[in-house]
């Protein structure tokens, strides 16, 4: 049995897979296995990963899953994998990302190294579509005081406590993670924007993680990227899970750092709904959560207005 299982989740990513996968062959640690999962995909996705494994055998295919229907989300194709695997370690590969070759060998290095940890992240570079440098995730991570090319071990709550809205790990593809012996919960998986922040709370909650300040993964920024997509044109739809999140977790003592990220964010750009609140009214506390907004946002306005008026 392999160590780990590269689950390579893919829709519509014809121009990046050839680079993804060749970063996923070329890994220094061999012990590997791919589960690869097309979700009906209308691009030729299909066959440029049939024409890869076929000219590169060497390629080890636990399983390659076409879906006949798109599943409507990402993270669907994150939870079959996972319930596929058999290995002790995952590793999601996103197929529009790409990683250095010593990407596993580090990461499942400090996992074995620091064995209460269940799960290892680095480092990543933001890439733009044709893969060049736009920025990287040093600044996110550098209050973890963890110095350079080295990996240091955390308690759980640490990365906890930044989440939901300034998560350490942006990108699941500089992710590695223990296989929970229990059956992830579907609920995890059931949310179209914030899944991933979702499962590595569900994981690291009473456990401990480990930060490897390398920069082994590129992020690739593009227009047809869930980031993208979600960020730019439904903001909205992130609050509702930003509230979720808070609930399922038990974390609403949280809500009014949400509260003021929503009116900075969202409500003082979109003028004709800055008085709808009903998206927060969600949250489980017993606080008013209405006369907290309101009080908020005046004194947000009236600190713009005395700005603008220096």
């Amino acid at each position: 049995m392999p160590k780990v299982s590269v689950i390579i989740p893919n829709y519509n990513h014809h121009s990046y897979l050839k680079q993804r996968l060749e970063t996923i062959r070329l890994q220094s640690f061999t012990d590997w296995e791919a589960i690869i999962i097309d979700d009906a995909s209308t691009d030729n996705s299909v066959e440029i990963i049939e024409t890869y494994l076929q000219n590169h055998p060497d390629f080890k295919v636990k399983c390659f899953i076409k879906n006949k229907n798109n599943s409507g989300s990402g993270y669907k194709s994150w939870q079959k994998g996972i319930t596929v695997a058999e290995t002790a370690y995952i590793w999601i590969a996103e197929t529009d990302d790409f990683t250095d070759t010593d990407f596993l060998k580090t990461t499942l290095g400090a996992l074995e190294k620091f064995r209460t940890a269940v799960l290892a992240f680095t480092a990543s570079n933001y890439v733009n579509e044709t893969g060049e440098l736009l920025y990287d995730s040093i600044q996110r991570t550098k209050n973890l005081n963890v110095p350079d090319q080295t990996c240091k071990i955390f308690s759980g709550q640490r990365l906890i406590s930044k989440l939901p809205l300034n998560p350490y790990i942006t990108n699941a593809s500089s992710v590695v993670f223990k296989k929970p012996e229990k059956a992830i919960p579907s609920e995890i998986f059931s949310h179209k924007q914030l899944s991933d922040l979702f499962l590595w709370t569900y994981l690291v909650n009473n456990n401990s993680f480990v930060f490897c300040n390398r920069l082994l993964n590129n992020f690739r920024q593009h227009k047809q990227s869930t980031t993208f997509k979600t960020f730019d044109k439904n903001l909205i739809a992130v609050y509702k899970e930003y509230v979720s999140y808070l609930n399922y977790f038990n974390q609403t003592i949280k809500y009014k750092a949400l509260i003021n990220h929503y009116i900075k964010h969202y409500a003082c750009k979109n003028k004709s709904r800055v008085l709808e609140v009903k998206v927060l009214q969600d949250l489980n506390t017993s606080d008013n959560v209405r006369v907290y907004y309101y009080k908020r946002l005046i004194l947000f306005m009236l600190k713009k207005v005395f700005k603008n008026g220096k």
